[in-house]
């Protein structure tokens, strides 16, 4: 029997409050290649260590890499696809010790974990000639992977100090050689050992004793947890910070569900269900699990919606307000989104449930995309890695926009090509020279009551309540006013404002400057009982509603519901992006990321190069 379950995003989505600040994401740093962790060093503020899965770690400083690398293993590994290096932690007394471990794939394929010391000349160097691999209960200095796939890598230390260490089933589909629920087995496991040992440890570790598994017949004891496909990225609700101390997984599935599992401070010994289940459904059932019950995810959602989940952080800073304190924070690869769900913590089990679920990935913005990892900064602050761009971002409270300078109540339909200028209520494309700011405007000397339509030329001049374009002559004082003219011949029923320049022509009830064009005479009308009102003027083609402001300057043309000046053309449209294949129902995410292209698979998108 299966324990009731949220189990997709449409049903947590019907209870989302809407009560939470905007968030945003501020870029702290690009120019990584293929970022997988990001880790704070203690005790050094806005300093953080990158993991690279090409094989370097690097060193982030107040926003900027420095030159020098923290270490560098690419001659040592093998890279690519999920291969390379793919871990990264700090020993709990790393501020005096300077110990850290890293887990990679090496040359041959086989996951190593191997043992570090901070160089004793620069803390911001690592002692490379200090390499210790790790060596398992198997008598070997490695973990065999039989495929080149699922070969987990996150490693993190726990709030009781111990190292926790995220094992794939080994690779292939629906793990073939059934390595999630044989107890004997490494893969398709959480690993839980102490390396707090002396670097002359012929093992480099010892097995906790608490571990639930030790003494257990056909059991290897560095087990904490069995049952596990592809536990990406993990982490610990930090206690430091407030936090329960739990352990929260995303793990990636097979071909329909993606799943969050939830497991208590000290609840290890548990069985997650890979491969009989793929979260909480039946998947391959031809042999029995190694023990029950079978723990099912807190949280789960089909390939309509993502289908490479990026396990995240339960968030405990303070920037992003009371509000988001205990949301635990979560992405997925494929799809570029990012959501937070809130946790409930059963009092009595200290098991959580999840409930409203919010979507982040509109106001993250390029924060959201191709999030490999999270991490957080010595103040529980969260980033997020953009494993595509190479870039950190910082996730923060959304700051309050200015009002655009020209009032545009419209999207800026040029976001996709790095943002447009609003001018005159209407939006200007990027490649346009930006106009100096109109000021505020104040009541206008010559009496004009409607906004300048030339501000975007530089601003106009205002004649006897009438706006002449920037370069006309300079106008003599008006004269004294005399007494009320009569009507003039086109029906103009106000003054001539242009008198100081030698006279407007009236046409059609409006007034003329004295260099337009002469005006054709409008025709008679022909008598009628009951003339017809004036058809209202038709939206020009592309969406324009108001007179065009720059009629005496030759006419503007209207793009994407603004006018531009004359002499400006409107932008090229983007090219739309390639129909989708298979079954995705949404456009490629990827399309507009220089060099970038979507392949859909399975109903969601996966980033492809060149």
């Amino acid at each position: 029997m299966k324990r009731p379950l949220l189990a997709g995003i449409l049903l947590l989505t019907l209870f989302t409050p809407r009560a939470f600040a905007q968030l945003s994401s501020v870029l702290v740093a690009s120019g990584f290649t293929e970022p997988i962790a990001i880790v704070a060093i203690p005790g050094m503020a806005n300093t953080f260590l990158v993991a690279e899965q090409t094989g370097r770690i690097r060193v982030l400083q107040n926003g900027t890499i420095l030159p020098t690398d923290f270490l560098n293993v690419s001659g040592q590994i093998v890279s690519g696809g999920e291969q390379g290096l793919l871990g990264l932690a700090l020993a709990p007394d790393y501020a005096a010790s300077g110990r850290f471990w890293i887990n990679f794939t090496n040359t041959a394929g086989n996951t190593v974990v191997a043992r570090y010391v901070r160089s004793a000349n620069n803390p911001l160097v690592a002692n490379a000639a200090s390499r210790f691999d790790l060596v398992w209960s198997t008598g070997q200095a490695f973990i065999v992977q039989p495929f080149a796939n699922h070969n987990g890598g996150n490693l993190m230390f726990g709030p009781d100090g111990y190292l926790y260490i995220g094992m794939g089933d080994g690779g292939s589909g629906n793990d073939p050689n059934n390595n999630a629920q044989n107890p004997a087995s490494l893969l398709g496991k959480m690993l839980r050992i102490d390396v707090m040992v002396s670097n002359s440890d012929p093992q480099g570790f010892d097995v906790p004793p608490t571990n639930p598994f030790v003494g257990v017949a056909g059991y290897a004891p560095e087990i904490w947890d069995i049952g596990m496909r592809n536990p990406w990225r993990w982490s610990f609700d930090d206690v430091s910070h407030g936090g329960t101390g739990a352990l929260v997984i995303g793990d990636v599935g097979q071909n329909m569900w993606e799943e969050v599992d939830y497991e208590p401070l000290g609840h290890g010994g548990r069985n997650y269900g890979w491969r009989i289940r793929e979260g909480a459904h039946d998947n391959v059932t031809t042999l029995p699990p190694a023990f029950t019950p079978l723990i099912d995810p807190i949280f789960e959602y089909d390939h309509s919606v993502g289908n490479v989940i990026t396990g995240g952080w339960v968030y405990r800073g303070a920037a992003l307000g009371s509000a988001y304190v205990g949301r635990y924070f979560f992405a997925d690869f494929g799809a570029g989104r990012v959501w937070s769900i809130a946790l409930t913590i059963n009092p009595s089990t200290n098991d959580a449930t999840a409930s409203n679920l919010m979507e982040h990935t509109s106001e993250l913005g390029a924060g959201a995309q191709g999030l490999s990892s999270f991490g957080e900064d010595l103040a529980g602050e969260l980033y997020g890695l953009n494993y595509i761009t190479g870039s950190v971002y910082r996730i923060a409270l959304a700051t309050t926009p200015a009002p655009a300078p020209s009032s545009c109540t419209t999207p800026d339909p040029f976001a996709a090509l790095g943002g447009g200028t609003c001018v005159n209520g209407g939006w200007i494309p990027p490649s346009t020279p930006t106009p100096p700011p109109t000021p505020s405007p104040s009541p206008s000397p010559g009496g004009c009551t409607t906004p300048d339509p030339f501000a975007a030329l530089g601003g106009g001049t205002c004649v006897n309540g009438g706006w002449m374009p920037p370069g006309a002559p300079a106008p003599s004082p008006s004269p004294s006013p005399g007494p009320s003219p009569s009507p003039s011949p086109g029906a103009c029923t106000t003054p001539d404002p242009f008198v100081a320049l030698g006279g407007g022509t009236c046409a059609n009830g409006g007034w003329l400057p004295p260099s337009g064009p002469a005006p054709s005479p409008s025709p008679s009308p022909s008598p009628s009982p009951s003339p017809s009102p004036s058809p209202s003027p038709s939206p020009t083609p592309t969406g324009c509603t108001t007179p065009d402001p720059f009629v005496a300057l030759g006419g503007g043309t209207c793009a994407n519901g603004g006018w531009l000046p004359p002499g400006i053309s409107p932008p090229t449209p983007p090219p739309p992006p390639p129909a989708p294949s298979g079954v995705c129902t949404t456009p490629d995410p990827f399309i507009n990321i220089p060099g970038m292209h979507g392949v859909c698979v399975n109903g969601g998108w996966r980033p492809v190069g060149g």
